[in-house]
């Protein structure tokens, strides 16, 4: 017996269907390949912004709060440059700056009036005062003993009163009481640093510290009626000129805009953004990046 079957291969139209098919899953396939690279980029991207954003903000906060340490009281060791229309700027001053360091301090443990004075030894070569050091000496109120840095020429260990100390040799006389502050100051000049925005780059102290920043602005809480609670008002963007400035400053906050990567397929969803005083619109080629905004809020502890 033998049976007569008919082959039949797949029509054009059949080839066509299936390749129109192949082709919408391939392309369903290729969108979703790319969104999902787009997103792990984009997640990237903001990890390493993350980590670098917070890094800064670890320095500035060590900054505002280093600001006015070992600084006499006739100097404002915090001051800053508003603009409502643009970026503002931020000056801070003290005897150091020393991010996951120490400065190096003492008191006087005794009244002297000649070119020795005696000091707490804290065994700590980090710490302790060394010979060729520059210091300022100055009393419980920030008044400097003396008007200019004098050099410790000398250093001799010694027991003082039961308690370990150094006989520090200077290069002039001074009169001082006992417990006046001691503080060195590195090449005999108080450091300053300077938090400026240049193009879109934040500057500390004139050099690069962190790219892609749109805008830096500072407020300054002053605590006019000394409640030690922030009432209406008491947000300043400008601090020159405020009677007791020093006395009544609380806290700076720090506001940074960060700007993402040219995305022609993302639009941001305002044309105008207001951080604190400054009010801008954006258009054209930046609206097709985002934004991150971060803020922090440092209480000053040397300042008074």
């Amino acid at each position: 017996m033998s049976f007569n079957v008919k082959r039949k291969g797949i029509t054009l139209i059949e080839l066509l269907v299936s390749l129109g098919i192949l082709s919408l899953l391939l392309a369903a396939v290729f969108v979703v390949y790319r969104s999902q690279i787009r997103t792990a980029t984009t997640q990237r991207s903001i990890s390493i912004l993350q980590t670098d954003v917070q890094q800064a903000f670890n320095i500035m906060k060590f900054d505002v709060l280093m600001a006015g340490y070992g600084v006499p009281a006739t100097q404002v060791p915090i001051t800053g440059t508003n603009s409502s229309s643009g970026p503002d700027a931020l000056n801070l001053i003290s005897t150091g700056f020393i991010v996951g360091g120490t400065t190096r301090w003492s008191y006087t443990m005794d009244i002297f009036n000649a070119n020795q004075i005696i000091v707490r030894r804290w065994g700590d070569e980090r710490v302790d005062l060394q010979k060729g050091d520059a210091i300022v000496i100055m009393d419980d109120k920030k008044k400097l003993i003396v008007t200019q840095p004098l050099i410790v020429t000398g250093r001799e260990p010694l027991t003082y009163n039961n308690q370990p100390a150094y006989r520090i040799t200077l290069n002039g006389n001074v009169q001082t009481a006992a417990g006046n502050f001691v503080y060195v100051v590195p090449g005999g000049q108080f450091q300053r640093v300077q938090y400026t925005l240049r193009n879109d780059t934040l500057l500390r102290g004139g050099a690069p510290f962190l790219t892609g920043v749109e805008d830096f602005q500072v407020s300054y809480w002053v605590d006019g009626n000394k409640n030690g609670v922030e009432d209406a008002g008491e947000r300043v963007h400008n601090p020159q000129g405020i009677s007791e400035f020093n006395q009544l400053l609380r806290s700076v906050r720090l506001n940074l805009v960060l700007l993402g990567t040219l995305d022609r397929e993302y639009t941001f969803p305002q044309n105008r953004i207001t951080v604190e005083d400054h009010t801008y619109n954006i258009t054209g080629d930046q609206l097709h990046r985002r934004r991150r905004f971060y803020t922090i809020d440092v209480k000053v502890r040397n300042v008074r």
